[in-house]
Formats: C-alpha cells, sequence, structure tokens
C-alpha cells in the first residue's frame, strides 16, 4: 500500500487540503478515524463557540452599556452624585 504524503500544507490551496485530507483518511485504521472523528467534533465546537463570543464583542461593542470617564476624579465624582 502506498503511503500519502501531505507536502507543504501551507502552500496550498484549501481545495487540494480537503482533498489531501480524503486520501490520507483511506489509509487510517478504524481506530485511528474514531479519534479522527472526535477531534474534528471538538474543532467544530470550538469554532462555534469563538464565532458566538465574537458575535456577543460585536454586539456589545456596537451598543456600549457603559460610560467613560476622563479622569478617576470625574469617576468617582459621578458614583457619588449617582441616583437612580
Amino acid at each position: 500500500m502506498e503511503t500519502t504524503i501531505i507536502q507543504n500544507p501551507v502552500e496550498q490551496t484549501e481545495a487540494y487540503k480537503i482533498e489531501a485530507i480524503k486520501e490520507a483518511l483511506k489509509e487510517l485504521s478504524p481506530k485511528l478515524i474514531d479519534s479522527l472523528y472526535e477531534y474534528v467534533v471538538f474543532l467544530l465546537e470550538k469554532e462555534k463557540k469563538h464565532k458566538e463570543f465574537v458575535e456577543r464583542i460585536l454586539v456589545i461593542e456596537a451598543n456600549p452599556d457603559y460610560v467613560e470617564f476622563d479622569t478617576a476624579e470625574d469617576l468617582v465624582e459621578a458614583i457619588v452624585n449617582w441616583s437612580e
């Protein structure tokens, strides 16, 4: 059986990388495929959480719920004089 070698993945296109991964999968044992599957599921969940985090941050940045002060003294004065 000939071993597929994935060379210089950084220099290759995304489509090439996907095809190279598909070909490499054919050579893996079922145990390694199970491990790889679990890792891919982990990466997908991590990517999903990252996207949700970025979306929340963008919403917060677009709608700030805070007040900026030029000095600490201005902040303290606002706290002392604050009333609901």
